[in-house]
């Protein structure tokens, strides 16, 4: 099957002159970890069970190579709750920057298809446990440069890789860009090994309240799911089991994480951008407009405006390019 597999992926690089290697051509067979995959149940909006790991062969995996360099460094994007769509565009402009690059869905890799109803923690869950696991296959690949990895998070994906930010190593990762986190999920760190870059729009107020802006959202702790498998954090003493109190700001979380040496993070604004600079084009809008526009009422209403425009995108592409120590094309 493999090899069908492999066969395929040569003819269509051939018919379409792209010049990168799908997963399926890059991943030998042997690689595959088909017994990571876990069939976990959703109950409400919550995830129970053992949840799945990191199958380099599955098919929401793609993993490119650039042809022309020899062990580039490796760009790990860390989807939100739209499942992979929220990171591909963003992922093609680093392959286009001499990046090699994985993508992968958490929640297909979890059985749940295109099912994303999920509350924040579970969401988070599933990216983290993934993306750690693939974080240590890659450090296994002799086509990387394995001492540049990196890794790019939207919205939930964002709040994971801020958690990885206290997980991976300084040696491998070289640095962690988390656009658009938020604090209701699994919670954030407090020990920091790599540097960090948050990025937010000016104009992303995507679940806040009316009036406010993404990086103001503070909601109650019963939001918070606690995650063994995540680094210590706010999480320990901020979750549902202790629901009466409310969460930190990311701000107020980069505050207090800066005593112990937050100048390993620096937070960015970007004019133009709501909600996922590179999701598609600048929509101002309440969360009850989106619902409406399909069909369904929200239970409240928020902030819910999502993309970005062409000079919104250029300017936060530059910025993590920068960040990476990658010259942009």
């Amino acid at each position: 099957m493999v090899n069908i597999y492999q066969a395929l992926s040569a003819l269509l690089l051939m018919l379409s002159s792209i010049s990168y290697a799908q997963h399926d051509g890059a991943i030998s067979g042997g690689e595959c970890s088909p017994n990571s995959l876990q069939s976990p149940k959703l109950e409400g909006m919550w995830v129970k069970g053992e949840l799945s790991g990191f199958d380099p062969c599955h098919s929401s995996v793609i993993f490119k190579l650039p042809t022309n360099i020899k062990h580039p460094p490796l760009l790990i994007a860390v989807h939100g709750g739209g499942g992979r769509r929220d990171v591909e565009n963003i992922t093609n402009e680093f392959s286009k920057n001499g990046m090699a690059t994985l993508i992968f869905d958490a929640y297909q890799l979890n059985g749940f298809g295109n099912r994303k109803r999920f509350g924040n923690a579970s969401r988070q869950m599933m990216l983290l446990k993934i993306a750690y696991q693939a974080y240590e296959w890659a450090l296994k690949r002799k086509d990387i440069n394995i001492n540049r990895i990196y890794f790019y998070g939207i919205s939930n994906g964002a709040s994971v890789v801020l958690n990885l930010a206290g997980m991976v190593s300084p040696e491998n990762v070289k640095g962690i860009f988390s656009e658009a986190p938020t604090p209701v999920g699994i919670g954030y760190p407090w020990e920091i090994k790599v540097p960090v870059e948050i990025a937010f729009g000016q104009l992303d107020d995507l679940g806040a309240k009316l009036g406010q802006k993404r990086w103001m959202i503070s909601d109650p702790c019963r939001f918070v799911g606690k995650f063994l498998f995540a680094p210590p954090g706010t999480a320990d003493e901020c979750n549902n089991q202790n629901s009466s109190n409310k969460m930190l700001t990311t701000l107020e979380w980069v505050e207090k994480i800066s005593l112990g040496g937050g100048n390993r993070i620096r937070v960015s604004y970007f004019d133009g951008v709501a909600h996922g600079a590179f999701i598609g084009p600048l929509t101002i809008q309440t969360a009850q407009e989106f619902a409406t526009k399909r069909g369904f009422n929200m239970s409240t209403d928020m902030g819910w405006s999502e993309g970005g425009t062409d000079e919104g995108r250029a300017a936060l592409m530059k910025s993590a390019l920068a960040f990476f120590k990658v010259n942009s094309k």
